[in-house]
């Protein structure tokens, strides 16, 4: 009964070996295979609305406060511009002169670079006051700072250069002053808590959007005093803007600037002194021209006070809706016009 079990079953040592491995190999083959785990469903991305300019974004970018900035437009020596390719809504105002001068807003936009930064004017401020924004500029007329101080002294986030917030800005050294100051979104936001700005959502709904059917306007003239105007000729779905016959375009960005729609409004200016700076109040119900790619529209552009963002709406009082993207509010003194083909708009 000794001897091994290769010798008992009459087969030879590596013959029981190979026996042993077939068996087990052929267990192996007959087992189920194992189930693959199932891949988890994407989820879809999920967008919400810049109550701004009408585009999709991620949700978060809208958890802050906006910021306008004031821009230089001083021919030659601020243009080209930094920072405005990228802005939601641009407001263009004459500041003196003849000159204009840009109010810039950013929600969710964050572009790296803005300016030149220059000074504020009363209507400015009023402008900026129902958007609840950190008001960026550097000095202010005679006229501005005692309204300024008590604002500030309300809550109002003026983010001067001069004496407020310098460490917000910087100097262009390849640019002469006052034409070298600028900003970014990034430095706001952090610079405004230290002062008692803290950073907070913008909640209160602007403009309403819809989309575009195919473009019909070709082109559009808007016309300040002193011969100033700015030619907005259509490409694609969007305008190109031009002054003095060059296309517009970012200082470090050869892309033209992109407008969607050109809301122009008629605010009574009164010339105050021999420099030719103006006052107008932006508080009330003025005649409007809304200019999109695939219509124009007559409009009333409502802005009833500091604490709402105005409303741009039909005669009946309907919001009328805009195309997605950025917006120009080009805000005309009496006499200034609109020319769209053969049509000319003034009041």
């Amino acid at each position: 009964m000794k001897g091994t079990l290769s010798a008992r079953l009459g087969l030879a040592p590596l013959t029981l070996c190979a026996a042993v491995v077939l068996a087990i190999a052929g267990c192996a083959r007959h087992a189920a295979p194992p189930v693959p785990k199932p891949s988890p469903t994407p989820r879809p991305k999920i967008l919400a609305v810049d109550p701004l300019d009408g585009v999709l974004v991620d949700p978060p970018t809208l958890k802050h406060r906006i910021a306008a900035v004031m821009i230089d437009n001083y021919p030659i020596d601020a243009r080209p511009q930094s920072g405005l390719h990228d802005a939601e809504i641009v407001y263009e105002v004459e500041a003196e002169g003849g000159i204009t001068r840009y109010m810039a807003l950013y929600l969710t936009s964050k572009p790296a670079k803005i300016g030149p930064v220059r000074s504020a004017r009363t209507y400015f401020v009023e402008l900026a006051r129902p958007y609840n924004a950190l008001f960026a500029h550097a000095g202010e007329n005679d006229d501005v700072w005692g309204p300024l101080k008590l604002l500030r002294a309300d809550g109002f986030a003026d983010m001067e250069e001069i004496v407020g917030t310098p460490e917000a800005f910087w100097r262009d050294n390849t640019r002469e002053m006052p034409h070298n100051l600028y900003t970014s979104v990034t430095r706001l936001r952090a610079a405004a808590p230290n002062h008692g700005w803290p950073d907070s959502a913008f909640k209160q709904p602007e403009f309403d959007f819809d989309y575009m059917r195919p473009p019909i306007v070709n082109s559009a003239i808007v016309s300040f005093w002193m011969h100033y105007q700015v030619d907005y000729r259509r490409s694609g779905f969007a305008f190109e803007r031009s002054i003095s016959g060059d296309v517009q375009h970012d200082r470090d960005d050869s892309r033209p600037y992109q407008v969607s729609d050109i809301i122009a409004i008629w605010i009574p200016a009164q010339v105050l002194d021999n420099l030719g700076d103006l006052a107008m109040s932006v508080y009330g119900d003025f005649p409007a021209e809304v200019v999109r790619p695939d219509r124009v529209e007559a409009a009333h552009w409502i802005a009833t006070g500091p604490d709402a963002p105005p409303e741009i709406v039909d005669d009946v009082g309907n919001p009328i809706a805009l195309a997605r993207g950025q917006i120009y509010i080009e805000v005309l003194p009496q006499g200034g016009s609109v020319t769209v083909g053969k049509l000319t708009i003034s009041h």
